[in-house]
C-alpha cells in the first residue's frame, strides 16, 4: 500500500518537476515544501498561468500573509506564508516544465522576493510584544546577513573552494545544505505564529541567524589560512 503511494507520487513528480533546481538544496525544502510544491505546479499548470503570473500572485500572498501578521491575524499569516512558499517553488517549475525561463522572470522573481522580505519582517516586528532594540535587531538582523553573504561570502566562494567542517561536509554530500535558511525562517514563522508565540520567534532568528552567518564567515577565514594567504 504505502510503496503504491510512493510510486504513484513519484511518477506524478516526474510528470511536472522535469528539471532538478541545483545538486543541494536546503533541509526545509527537500523535506517539505518541494514534496508538495509539485501539486501547486499542477494547479497552475492546468489553470494555464504563466511563471510570471504565478510569482506576482505568490508575491500577493505573501503580502498578505505580511498585513495579517501587522493585524495579529497571526493563524491567516501563518497559513498564507506558506501558501507564498509553495508558489514560489511552483512559479520554477512551472518555467521549466513549459520551457518559459528568462531573464526577466529571474530578475521578476528575485525582486518580489526581496520586498516581500522586507514587508514582512517589518510587519512582524511591529505586531510582537518585545523591547524596541529586539525589534530593530530582528530586522536588523535579516539585512545584516544578506549583506555579508551577498558582499564577502559569495564572492570568495567563486574564488575559492572552502574546507569544510567534517559535520557539514556530512550533510553536503548527501545533498543537503546545513543552514538556518530563509526557508526554514519562514516555517519557523507559520509554527510560532499558529501557537501564538512569535515574540519567541524573533529571538531565535536573531541568534540563529546571526550564528549562521558568522560561522560562514569562518570558514571563509578560516579557508584563507589553510591557503595560506595570510
Amino acid at each position: 500500500m504505502i510503496n503504491n503511494v510512493i510510486s504513484r507520487y513519484r511518477s506524478f513528480k516526474e510528470r511536472y518537476i522535469v528539471t532538478e533546481r541545483r545538486r543541494h538544496e536546503y533541509f526545509i525544502n527537500r523535506y517539505y515544501a518541494h514534496i508538495i510544491d509539485p501539486f501547486f505546479t499542477k494547479l497552475v499548470f492546468d489553470l494555464k498561468m504563466t511563471p510570471n503570473m504565478v510569482t506576482i500572485l505568490s508575491f500577493l500572498i505573501g503580502t498578505t500573509a505580511a498585513l495579517s501578521f501587522a493585524t495579529y491575524h497571526w493563524v491567516a499569516g501563518a497559513i498564507l506564508l506558506q501558501l507564498h512558499h509553495f508558489l514560489d517553488g511552483a512559479d520554477g517549475n512551472l518555467a521549466r516544465l513549459t520551457n518559459r525561463c528568462t531573464p526577466f522572470g529571474a530578475k521578476l522573481d528575485k525582486i518580489c522576493d526581496q520586498i516581500l522580505r522586507l514587508f514582512l519582517f517589518v510587519s512582524i516586528a511591529w505586531a510582537v510584544d518585545v523591547p524596541i532594540w529586539v525589534k530593530a535587531a530582528f530586522v536588523g538582523t535579516i539585512y545584516l546577513d544578506v549583506i555579508v553573504i551577498q558582499y564577502y561570502v559569495v564572492p570568495f566562494m567563486k574564488n575559492h573552494t572552502l574546507v569544510r567542517a567534517p559535520w557539514k561536509q556530512w550533510f553536503l554530500d548527501r545533498g543537503i545544505i546545513p543552514s538556518f535558511d530563509i526557508f526554514t525562517i519562514y516555517f519557523l514563522i507559520s509554527v510560532f505564529a499558529l501557537l501564538g508565540k512569535l515574540d519567541i520567534l524573533v529571538y531565535i532568528v536573531i541568534v540563529g541567524k546571526n550564528l549562521d552567518w558568522l560561522y560562514r564567515v569562518y570558514e571563509c577565514r578560516k579557508s584563507k589560512l589553510i591557503y595560506g594567504e595570510e
